[in-house]
């Protein structure tokens, strides 16, 4: 495999380390056990995915995601300091059957609103809440979106930025929008 966006050696190639192969192949839902699992993520030397059943997501899709989303955001707003790889390093999702309901809240362009459902959220530093996307396709889900905002939080402090494109909170921009459409695309052509 080649570097897809640099090719120095601190790009997205430190991502394929085998350091923690034995915990990687050890990772794997167990149909049989309880419920909600934590499963490593490959690749990313921190990152889980806590999973509801065994049907959404293997890790090799949630792997392919993470890797979809950084090069993405590579090629739009590079990743000086690497505060959006370290970000991808640490995360854990939290993927859900089920979309909750917010009693506050942002839309995309910044206006307030009130007791709406909501289908992904940041949680802490490191944890997002997902859920699942139609068809359970990753594509459909909230993940790309939840990423922008935990590595704008990483970016810029506490806030993630949560109103979006509008002015209160600095960080998001259309661009991101944009970028969170496309890599959407591109997972749809992987058949994520």
């Amino acid at each position: 495999m080649t570097c897809a966006t640099c090719c120095s050696g601190d790009g997205p190639s430190v991502f394929l380390s085998n350091d923690n192969k034995s915990i990687y192949k050890s990772s794997v839902c167990n149909p049989h056990g309880s419920f909600p699992q934590m499963i490593v993520i490959p690749f990313f030397k921190h990152a889980s995915q806590i999973v509801p059943n065994c049907h959404f997501y293997p890790k090799y899709k949630t792997v392919l995601a993470l890797f979809v989303f950084y090069h993405n955001w590579v090629e739009n707003f590079g990743d000086e300091g690497f505060i959006a790889r370290k970000t991808l390093e640490n995360v854990m999702i939290k993927w859900d059957i089920n979309k909750k309901t917010s009693s506050k809240g942002y839309d995309i362009k910044g206006n307030r609103i009130k007791n709406h459902k909501i289908i992904g959220r940041v949680e802490s530093d490191t944890i997002i809440w997902v859920w699942k996307g139609y068809d359970n396709k990753i594509s459909e889900s909230a993940l790309m979106h939840e990423l922008v905002h935990l590595t704008l939080r990483a970016k810029y402090g506490k806030h993630g930025d949560p109103d979006h494109e509008g002015h209160k909170y600095r960080g998001w921009e259309p661009k991101h929008t944009w970028m969170i459409t496309q890599a959407k695309q591109m997972l749809r052509s992987l058949g994520l």
